[in-house]
């Protein structure tokens, strides 16, 4: 439930309890208020009757007394009046008691005996009535007593009239305060809130470009100027990250581009025999090509053979060149059979130099991986080389590709498809205490390396959310394990 709704209904609620708690007490300070007029209306009319009744001489004016209490009856509409004489036990009063006086002829003679009034409020068959009596003497020295009873069922009648208005009122300002209240939180409160929450959302995709306008002068205005700020902060700070992210990913290039230059020189110099080798082959071609004057046959051939070994000295120069290029990454499809294939053609010198065996494990039909081949044949190039140069005396370099279904620790989701290239070697292996190192940067076993192979290596493929397992035992070999995920994040 929202905050606006919940505000409206806290406060109608207390709105509703408040006005109806109002109308309650009013309607009980009108009851109170008639009951009281009442009581003044009895009180009145028995002490207009004491005086009448005290001028009064018996028994001569005997009729007098009924006419008397009968026309003070029908004008004030009084439920009854009873006069009473105790001394000559003579009893006057209005029809409607009849057949009831008895229950009250206790009071009058209390009242007579204690020579005081007595004001009572009382039920006579079931109704609610007001009655006062007082004690008089008339002129002759006779005592009495005078009791006059009204109904309360007219004042009951204007109460429940009264109440109907009452009612009315309270119900409209009800629902006049509801609706104000209802309007003033969706201007106050639920508007405001939901631009904030838009900013939010706008913020949680990214957008920093959204702010809020909020021109009051409240706790929200503030908040949303708040947010307005942070939005500016973020924004200044998404610029200086990305700043600093392009140079940190610049000095990671040249980094792995000198590396890279590194790694050709090695190469060159270990070429230069296999580039002599093919060129000795055309020198010596041609020798006999000129010394031949006849046999088209033969010539043709000499001709089919120094074509060849021309162009594979022009692969090799390209493939060094390529190698050598420094181009910004790229993501497209790419076959890691084909690269991997690649990759040992490229070391097919060092790989016969020093009597490696090549066991090549791979399905050619493999789904491809999206990354840069520049990139990732650098990776494959380093931890190759690096198999071939730990079997000084020969060996077997084992590489294989293969599908896994993996849940690495740490990933939001739960699986996901990897190709795995394993790449293991049978030479002098690593020490524990040297493979936990293996990744620092400058740090080698070798005695002209740079320390950087590795370290460029595990860079290249975290760049490609994948990573690097390691497995060495000294004096049986390692297992370098490369997992690339099948699709981009």
């Amino acid at each position: 439930m929202r905050l606006g709704t919940k505000l409206t209904l806290y406060l109608s609620l207390i709105i509703v309890l408040v006005l109806s708690g109002y109308g309650y007490l009013d309607v009980l300070s009108r009851r109170d208020i008639l009951i009281a007029k009442r009581k003044m209306e009895v009180k009145s009319t028995a002490r207009a009757l004491k005086v009448s009744l005290e001028a009064i001489q018996l028994p001569e004016e005997m009729g007098y007394v009924q006419a008397l209490i009968d026309a003070v009856s029908e004008h004030g509409k009084t439920l009854g009046v009873i006069v009473y004489y105790p001394k000559e036990n003579l009893i006057f009063h209005t029809n409607p008691l009849k057949n009831g006086i008895e229950p009250y002829l206790d009071s009058i003679k209390r009242s007579i005996r204690e020579d005081c009034p007595q004001e009572d409020f009382e039920t006579h068959k079931k109704a609610p009535m007001i009655s006062y009596i007082l004690p008089f003497q008339e002129r002759t020295g006779h005592i009495g007593g005078v009791s006059v009873f009204q109904h309360t069922f007219l004042m009951e009648k204007e109460i429940e009239k009264s109440k109907w208005p009452i009612i009315v009122t309270i119900f409209v300002l009800i629902l006049g305060t509801v609706a104000l209240v209802l309007l003033g939180t969706r201007k106050w409160v639920t508007q405001p809130v939901s631009r904030l929450m838009d900013g939010i959302n706008y913020l949680s995709k990214g957008d920093l470009n959204h702010p809020i306008d909020l021109r009051r002068k409240d706790e929200l205005s503030n908040l949303a100027q708040a947010f307005n700020r942070m939005a500016v902060d973020l924004r200044i700070a998404r610029k200086r990250i990305i700043r600093e992210t392009e140079t940190k990913l610049e000095l990671e290039r040249s980094l792995r581009q000198s590396e890279k230059l590194a790694t050709i020189g090695q190469l060159a110099s270990e070429l230069a025999h296999e580039i002599g080798t093919p060129l000795n082959v055309i020198y010596g071609r041609v020798e006999l090509i000129r010394k031949m004057h006849e046999g088209k046959e033969d010539i043709r051939r000499y001709l089919d053979i120094i074509l060849h070994q021309t162009e594979r000295i022009t692969k090799i120069i390209e493939r060094l060149l390529d190698f050598a290029r420094k181009k910004k990454p790229e993501q497209n499809p790419l076959n890691i059979c084909t690269l991997l294939g690649t990759t040992l053609d490229f070391l097919d010198y060092q790989i016969q130099k020093q009597q490696v065996r090549v066991v090549k494990d791979w399905k050619e039909d493999l789904p491809s991986v999206i990354g840069d081949p520049d990139q990732l044949q650098q990776a494959f190039l380093n931890l190759i080389l690096n198999a071939i140069q730990s079997m000084p005396k020969g060996g077997k370099l084992c590489v294989s590709v293969s599908l896994k279904e993996i849940s690495k620790e740490g990933l939001e989701d739960a699986q996901r498809q990897y190709v795995e290239v394993c790449v293991g070697d049978t030479g002098v292996g690593i020490e524990k205490e040297v493979l936990q190192q293996i990744f620092n940067p400058f740090f080698t076993t070798k005695d002209k390396g740079t320390g950087l192979g590795l370290m460029v290596t595990q860079g290249i493929v975290q760049d490609h959310e994948g990573w690097i397992n390691v497995q060495s035992e000294v004096a049986k070999g390692s297992i370098f394990r490369v997992y690339l995920p099948l699709t981009s994040r």
